[in-house]
């Protein structure tokens, strides 16, 4: 499983090569950049930033500090992130919760999502339960 995996002590970051797989669930503490088409099959929990690659997919649960989740990148459970959650052009979560913001591009879409701060919706996205309290604005794609 390591074999996938590199670490950058200074930084403090773990790089997960592109292509790779994970059958068992996955705890790394520090930063993590995760390349493209990587599978999951589990978990995944991750104490700093977590950058999960394009075409990316999760097929259990995500909690980081932050998150950026790249095109096309699928979380099939949920994803908990305290300070801000970022979904780039046809990414897919399932459950979305945020202590802080939520942004989501164009083509994004969500089952279920969760602000403590605002959900900012650019373009065209797809959600299918907001949840109470949750304040939205809405942008044109520019």
């Amino acid at each position: 499983m390591m074999r996938f995996i590199k670490y950058h002590p200074r930084s403090n970051t773990y790089v997960i090569e592109k292509r790779a797989f994970f059958e068992e669930d996955l705890m790394l503490n520090g930063n993590v950049i995760v390349g493209q088409e990587v599978k999951f099959w589990k978990s995944l929990t991750v104490s700093g930033r977590l950058e999960l690659g394009k075409g990316s997919i999760i097929q259990g649960n995500v909690k980081a500090e932050s998150a950026l989740i790249s095109a096309a990148a699928k979380i099939l459970g949920s994803i908990e992130t305290v300070s801000e959650l970022v979904l780039l052009d046809r990414a897919r979560v399932n459950i979305a919760a945020c202590e802080g913001d939520i942004r989501a591009r164009p083509g994004c879409s969500f089952g279920s999502v969760k602000a403590g701060g605002t959900l900012e919706l650019v373009g065209k996205v797809a959600v299918k339960r907001v949840e109470p309290l949750t304040k939205v604005i809405i942008r044109a794609e520019q």
